[in-house]
């Protein structure tokens, strides 16, 4: 005898199965931008931070309108999967980060990529498309000429880690913020690290200091 229990799980299950489809179209999609990209001499590295951003930006705008009862963080891991398989079919990237910030690296950009140790080559990031570093607040550096930093991490709560490299000209909107090496915080900035001498601030004014990278956010720093 089937019961309502049984009908929702069937329905349930026809609903997994549609994903697994679309999951499966989406890849063919991805095989033939990477295929569009080799055949116009374009292939290079598959990461676009800004599209991504927009792309999770976009999903959090529907959760929070559509499907509040769905976990924030959550769907954006689950996201952050997608996009790390669609990556790593293109050919993948290197993730070299440090020991304080390998947990928030592997966090974010997921369980398909491959993950080595931080050695302290950051230059070598702009020759090298393919690699990027992820280096905890306490041990960020200036980034040398050819390499920015991209985005910190988590995107959502209190960031603990800078990602750093030579990641491909994006159009950035006009809200992106500008990671800026100061002093001191001045007012209106976002402090996410102050140092004995100085801070890591997100600005739109960035005045006459140190500008390491621009980059889109996820809203305020908690």
């Amino acid at each position: 005898m089937t019961t309502p229990l049984d009908k929702i799980r069937a329905e349930i299950d026809a609903l997994d199965a549609d994903l697994r489809a679309r999951l499966l179209r989406r890849a063919e999609l991805v095989a033939q931008i990477s295929a569009a990209k080799t055949q116009s001499g374009t292939q290079g590295a598959p990461l676009r931070p800004v599209r991504e951003m927009q792309q999770m930006r976009a999903l959090r705008a529907w959760r929070d309108a559509e499907a509040p009862m769905l976990s924030d963080a959550g769907l954006l891991a689950m996201w952050r999967e997608i996009i790390g398989m669609a990556v790593a079919q293109q050919g993948g990237i290197t993730i070299a980060a440090s020991g304080p910030a390998m947990p928030a690296a592997r966090a974010h950009f997921g369980a398909s990529l491959a993950y080595e140790n931080y050695t302290g080559a950051l230059g070598d990031l702009a020759e090298n498309g393919r690699s990027i570093a992820v280096l905890s607040l306490a041990e960020a550096v200036a980034p040398p000429a050819g390499v920015a930093v991209f985005a910190r991490l988590p995107l959502i709560g209190a960031p603990t880690a800078l990602c750093y490299g030579a990641v491909a000209q994006e159009d950035i909107d006009d809200d992106a913020v500008a990671l800026v090496h100061r002093d001191a915080p001045l007012q209106g900035d976002r402090l996410l690290y102050e140092g004995a001498d100085y801070a890591l601030v997100e600005t739109i004014a960035a005045g006459s200091d140190a500008v390491w990278g621009r980059y889109l956010t996820l809203g305020e720093v908690s």
